[in-house]
Formats: C-alpha cells, structure tokens, sequence
C-alpha cells in the first residue's frame, strides 16, 4: 500500500506532462510559428493530425477551393526529427492531384502548391512516416491571381 501511494504523484506527474505535450499541436503559440511559414498566402484553416498506430486510414478533411486561386498546403510537426508527416491532395473524384511525398524520388516536401483550375471539393490527407507518435499539423493558405 506504501508502494502504491508513493507511485501515485508520479503517476499523476506522467499524465499530466502527456496533456500537456498533446497540447502543443492545439497550442497559439505552435500554429503562430507554422502559420509563419504561408508568407503570403492568407491563412484560411489548420487541420490537426496526431499519429494513431491502430488506425490504418489517414484522416481526410474536406474544402472547398475556387477557380483561380492558388492554395498552399504546409507540414508542420510538434517533433521534425521524429519523423516526416505527409499531405496528399485529391480531386472530388478522389483522384491524387500531388503530395508532399515524391514516391519515384523518394523525397519529402514541406509544403504543397496547388493552383486550382476548378471550384470544388477538394479531400486533403495527413498521413506520417516513421513516427510512432506525435502530432502535425496541416495549414492551409491561399492567394488569388
């Protein structure tokens, strides 16, 4: 019993640093510095993404782009050196449009430029490589011609 009650404060001490690492992808101060990156672009909404090891899809967010401006899509992760986080965007069909992954070149990209030829539903997917866990987010920017 004297075990378990001098475990109980680290215990406490454990959850409590997990909440508070968890929130820094929900944090002001971490969508300030990777909202910096859009330079121009206008900000228009950040779509948040943790890794989750037992979920094998990727999760999908919806948007609607219109005809004529160009969007920018940035990764930005709590942890870079953990791992790469991956942004792929598709048309209302479904159909890839371009990815901040290269598969032929095996290269990674931190951000994603798309000019947009058609209003519509466009899907944009996070998905991480080689990180166990951990958070990203994805900021999305856009700028008309």
């Amino acid at each position: 019993m004297k075990k378990t009650l001098r475990l109980l404060p680290v215990l406490i001490l454990i959850f409590a640093l997990t909440d508070v690492l968890r929130a820094q992808c929900d944090s002001d101060e971490f969508l300030d510095k990777c909202a910096s990156n859009l330079g121009t672009y206008n900000y228009l909404k950040t779509f948040v993404s943790r890794v989750n090891p037992r979920k094998k899809s990727s999760p999908e967010n919806i948007y609607v782009f219109s005809k004529g401006s160009t969007y920018k899509m940035i990764a930005c992760l709590d942890d870079p050196l953990a791992g790469k986080m991956i942004i792929s965007l598709y048309d209302r069909n479904h159909n890839l449009i371009g990815s901040t992954f290269d598969e032929s070149s095996g290269k990674y990209f931190s951000e994603l430029q798309y000019p947009c030829p058609a209003t519509g539903v466009y899907y944009i997917k996070t998905s991480f490589e080689g990180m166990k866990s951990g958070c990203g987010m994805c900021i999305l920017g856009f700028s008309k011609e």
